[in-house]
């Protein structure tokens, strides 16, 4: 008895996780694509509340406050019914990115300040399907 309830324990813990789902979306700046090849590849975990994101295959982004050497970085990822937030900033060399995607119209907003230079870009995104 006590070995099928461990079971059947076990089996609803991991249940959860069977149909965790990442999904990944191809987003455009369609006025810059042709001219600056201006795509944006986002990887998003909606298992677990959505807690990490990835851009352009680059690592995972995780929510928090972190020192990677080059000074505190903070990262906030909100993923909610209407939108997809992220903000990434190093304190040290005056560097933030607000990204801002709109989940109904598939719309994406990215602003923030490089090397001393402000920047906005608009996209349009769609989901992608995997190859394989």
């Amino acid at each position: 008895m006590k070995k099928l309830l461990s079971t059947l324990f076990l089996g609803l813990l991991f249940v959860g996780s069977a149909y965790a789902e990442n999904i990944t979306i191809k987003c455009v700046d369609e006025k810059r694509s042709t001219e600056k090849n201006r795509e944006v590849s986002i990887i998003l975990n909606f298992d677990e509340g959505g807690d990490w994101i990835i851009f352009n295959g680059r690592s995972k982004e995780f929510s928090g406050r972190e020192d990677h050497g080059l000074g505190m970085q903070t990262t906030s990822i909100e993923i909610t019914r209407d939108k997809i937030s992220y903000f990434n900033s190093i304190e040290s060399m005056d560097t933030y990115m607000q990204v801002i995607v709109n989940r109904f119209d598939g719309s994406m907003y990215q602003y923030g300040k490089l090397k001393g230079e402000k920047y906005n870009f608009n996209y349009m995104c769609e989901k992608s399907e995997r190859k394989f």
